[in-house]
């Protein structure tokens, strides 16, 4: 019975899971020219919670979109995040840890 549970229990993650992302993507796509916006490193920081130190790393590791902007090969870069490319990769992450159960 416990299994049989569990099977249910992952079949409803996977559903909501699913909705959620996709009401999220369409309300994204409507409101993309409001709310798009270009953040330096301390403001993507401030807006979702981390570090300064967290958002350099992941932008090192490449696992947030980012663009960096100065002379090819220049240590220093002005690094610069999209809100709404911010947006959609927090939408990922929520959607990856909930389908793992977290």
């Amino acid at each position: 019975m416990d299994r049989t549970w569990d099977a249910f229990d992952s079949v409803i993650r996977t559903i909501v899971a699913e909705r959620v992302s996709e009401f999220e993507n369409r309300l994204r796509a409507e409101f993309a020219g409001l709310i798009d916006k270009t953040l330096d490193v301390a403001e993507a920081a401030t807006h979702i919670g981390v570090s300064e130190k967290l958002i350099y790393r992941m932008c090192q590791e490449g696992s947030i979109p980012h663009e960096r902007y100065g002379v090819t090969g220049s240590k220093r870069p002005a690094i610069k995040l999209r809100l709404s490319d911010l947006e959609a990769w927090r939408a990922e992450q929520r959607a990856a840890n909930y389908k793992k159960g977290s």
